[in-house]
């Protein structure tokens, strides 16, 4: 049995799969990856780390089987909604306070910190 993996794009490249279903662990070992292990896209052998996945295809590789398919209205919805608390919670989220600036008093001269100040800087 495949594993389904929706998109909610046109399509996915392998390398992306690959990091997606943790077969490797950055985009830069897929070129080493495809090089050593099998891989076939809808039967045939496949080692080009950019080819576009499209929903129907077929991966088969380290043992496993997946099937790309397209994004169901049930699991849009389910992002759609994660996305809403998301907004809602950054909303809510107080700012930053700011560290490392103060306010300058009235009266008070502006120093450089690029120049030395103090006696040891009065000769």
């Amino acid at each position: 049995m495949a594993e389904r993996l929706a998109i909610t794009t046109e399509y996915i490249t392998l390398q992306q799969l690959l990091k997606i279903e943790n077969i490797i662990p950055s985009g830069g070992q897929a070129k080493a990856y495809l090089a050593e292990a099998e891989v076939y896209l809808n039967g045939e052998p496949e080692n080009r780390r950019g080819k576009k996945l499209y929903p129907g295809d077929q991966i088969k590789t380290a043992g496993q089987v997946f099937e790309i398919a397209e994004e169901s209205d049930e699991e849009m919805k389910e992002r759609a909604e994660k996305a809403a608390i998301l907004a809602r919670f950054q909303q809510n989220k107080k700012p930053a306070k700011k560290t490392g600036q103060t306010k300058k008093k009235s009266g008070q001269k502006k120093t450089s910190k690029n120049r030395p100040t103090g006696p040891a800087s009065w000769s």
